[in-house]
């Protein structure tokens, strides 16, 4: 609703005759220049909005909020792909807290591990960096394949349920919406460590991407600090 279409009793309404969406000749509007300043529009206003809500509308509003709230579109998932080592891998965006620039890493004294790396500063916030290649078995040692752009090293920060963790990747490829009938069975005669975390595969322009389950894996780097 625009702020000059308030409505106001049949002759009070001077916005709309000599006002700003009338003719202009107004005397105040000198002074208040437009008729949103002015004491009068605003006395409207508060008439307006205190005014005693149309019939059935509380009741309406009332079924409304209390229907079950329904997702925008079950239909389809939105995910970050990126790449460890040789292994394209995907999580749900709605964890994803940011992607950012590597930082510097401070280990932890006698807990830094392959797996708990260490700290990072995030805009002033010390957040625990932890690999994922040592999480999810990957092996480092394997190069990429020829399908693989040069990438650029990239430091993915996730959050879920009051857990934020950050980890490193060779490689970003961005936030992809997908259609939820592209996820396939994860093989079980796939001989893949990252398999064990994954709930689906995609695939993804000729490539086989790992969905992890983000509720698993949380589980298991909540399990390096306790």
């Amino acid at each position: 609703m625009n702020a000059l279409e308030i409505a106001a009793p049949e002759g009070l309404d001077c916005w709309n005759r000599i006002g700003i969406s009338g003719d202009r000749t107004c005397p105040e509007l000198e002074e208040h220049i437009h008729c949103r300043n002015c004491p009068v529009f605003a006395t409207a206003a508060k008439g307006f909005f205190d005014r005693s809500a149309p019939s059935g509308y509380l009741a309406e509003w009332s079924r409304l909020l209390a229907a079950p709230v329904e997702p925008a579109d079950s239909k389809y998932l939105s995910v970050l792909m990126f790449r460890l080592g040789r292994e394209w891998l995907a999580l749900q965006t709605r964890i994803v807290v940011e992607v950012t620039m590597p930082r510097a890493v401070h280990r932890i004294p006698h807990r830094s591990n392959e797996t708990l790396i260490g700290l990072v500063n995030l805009r002033g916030q010390l957040q625990l960096q932890v690999s994922m290649h040592g999480l999810l078995g990957v092996d480092t040692s394997i190069a990429a394949d020829s399908k693989t752009a040069e990438g650029r090293p990239r430091l993915v920060v996730v959050k879920r349920e009051g857990q934020t963790w950050a980890f490193l990747t060779e490689e970003v490829l961005g936030v992809h919406r997908l259609a939820r009938g592209r996820l396939c069975n994860v093989p079980s005669t796939l001989a893949n460590p990252a398999n064990s975390f994954s709930q689906a595969v995609i695939q993804w322009r000729g490539r086989s991407v790992g969905y992890l389950d983000d509720q698993r894996v949380f589980a298991s780097l909540k399990g390096l600090v306790q």
